[in-house]
């Protein structure tokens, strides 16, 4: 739960595009080795590495923009709820 309250406190975009940009730099690397070595293993290695990368930044973008999604949610069934009982939304 602390994990997540540290998250939203983050600024997402620049955490996103943190990310991305670590992707974006893998890929990147693994062209260079596809097209500068012969070795199998080494190509292996790279396009393994570009993948996991890959994969943890989608999870990542999933958890930065989930949280943002339940927040969301969370204002909108207030607001709802505080019409509905004619009730003052005591945060604003």
């Amino acid at each position: 739960m602390q994990a997540l309250k540290k998250l939203q406190q983050l600024n997402k975009k620049r955490v996103l595009s943190t990310i991305w940009f670590v992707v974006a730099i893998s890929w990147v690397a693994m062209l260079v080795i596809l097209f500068t070595t012969e070795t199998k293993s080494m190509h292996i290695t790279a396009v393994t590495i570009a993948a996991i990368t890959t994969e943890v930044a989608v999870w990542c973008t999933a958890a930065v923009l989930g949280v943002a999604v339940v927040d969301g949610r969370k204002a909108i069934v207030r607001a709802i709820k505080n019409k509905l009982t004619g009730q003052r939304d005591l945060k604003d």
